[in-house]
């Protein structure tokens, strides 16, 4: 195989090379074939992450002063998580800049505040080394300035992966899925404890609505669940309840101790059930500190 490099810079910069490929069958050795490639040469460092989860460091990118790495996910509506594990290089040889949406159409998802990081890990924030962009029409990215040495693992993340309710009242309701992981997150001002009510199960099912609580407290270790698996963190207390595929919707009822709510939904089902959960919270101030 040979191949040529020709540069054209009066057809607005663009650099191509051809490969031209001779070869020979075996049932006609005499003759000798020939095909000839064309393609445009990329002469920045552009490079795109193809895996929904990997670890990327520096020694996967190639010796140059600025390069760019765009994230996948964003053509099947998802968004990402990056965590940064190593970061050593001073801010005047270089630097790390993940760049995306920071914002969204979505009043309750927050994302990353954009910067540059460099330095040292130990001093940053656990913001910028838990670097959350949600869903959007176009990819998140890596500008990589200088040579840093660092390494990061992202993975693609649903829809609903971080969610932060900030108002007095508000909801949310999950569209059926069999295969689904999210984070709410209620924070009220101080004062007030959350009213919660959950109505989970399997719209498809014909039994008989079930009122009853009968959250689980969490105990060490993994939960096993085939189907959907709540869990909510109040305080020092954490409960947990699993829906499976057939089970009849529910409603459930929760008072917290606190101003402050985690509730950790995931769905893992492969019957092709539709389980999903509508969430709506309001505050309920304590008469003691409000008054």
């Amino acid at each position: 195989m040979n191949w040529t490099y020709i540069e054209n810079r009066t057809l607005e910069e663009k650099v191509n090379v051809t490969f031209q490929l001779k070869y020979r069958k075996l049932e006609d050795n005499a003759a000798v074939y020939k095909r000839v490639f064309v393609r445009q040469m990329i002469k920045d460092c552009w490079l795109w992450l193809k895996l929904n989860e990997a670890s990327v460091s520096w020694k996967d990118f190639p010796r140059r002063l600025d390069c760019q790495a765009w994230f996948p996910g964003h053509e099947e509506r998802r968004g990402v998580a990056i965590v940064l594990v190593r970061l050593n290089v001073p801010c005047a040889r270089g630097y790390l800049h993940f760049s995306g949406l920071n914002t969204s159409q979505h009043q309750y998802i927050r994302s990353h505040k954009q910067a540059h990081l460099c330095g040292k890990l130990e001093e940053l924030s656990d913001t910028d080394r838990h670097i959350y962009f949600p869903s959007s029409h176009t990819a998140p990215f890596l500008h990589l300035h200088g040579s840093p040495m660092f390494a990061f693992s992202y993975r693609t993340v649903d829809y609903c992966y971080n969610m932060t309710f900030l108002g007095r009242n508000g909801s949310f309701e999950l569209k059926p899925s069999d295969d689904l992981e999210c984070t709410f997150k209620i924070y009220l001002p101080y004062g007030n404890r959350v009213a919660l009510t959950l109505q989970i199960g399997d719209s498809t099912s014909t039994g008989t609505p079930d009122t009853a609580i009968d959250l689980q407290e969490r105990k060490s270790g993994d939960i096993k669940c085939e189907g959907l698996l709540t869990q909510l963190l109040d305080g020092e207390s954490a409960w947990w309840h699993c829906t499976r595929p057939g089970d009849a919707e529910k409603q459930i009822q929760i008072l917290s101790r606190e101003n402050k709510v985690v509730l950790r939904v995931s769905v893992r089902s492969s019957s092709g059930s539709a389980l999903g959960l509508r969430m709506i919270y309001k505050a309920e101030a304590v008469d003691e500190i409000v008054g």
